[in-house]
């Protein structure tokens, strides 16, 4: 066999071995952090933040709107 396609051969074999642990190297790397997203003992640091619903700040509690409160109308 020609030295030339020795050396092609060769160049292919190295690439596909290298394709091959390039995807074994993402594969652990998805499957490390599926594991740690799994194991999250931290709370999500936005679960404990409180967003106001209404443009003044204030928070509803579950109490009727119309609880004899006045709101008064920026104009």
């Amino acid at each position: 066999m020609h030295p030339e396609m020795i050396r092609v051969m060769a160049d292919q074999h190295i690439g596909d071995l290298r394709a091959e642990a390039r995807a074994g190297f993402t594969a652990k790397l998805a499957r490390q952090a599926r594991k740690a997203r799994r194991n999250r003992r931290t709370a999500d640091p936005l679960a404990g933040v409180r967003v106001p619903d209404y443009i003044d700040g204030t928070f509803h509690d579950g109490e009727p709107a119309s609880h004899g409160h006045h709101v008064e109308t920026v104009r």
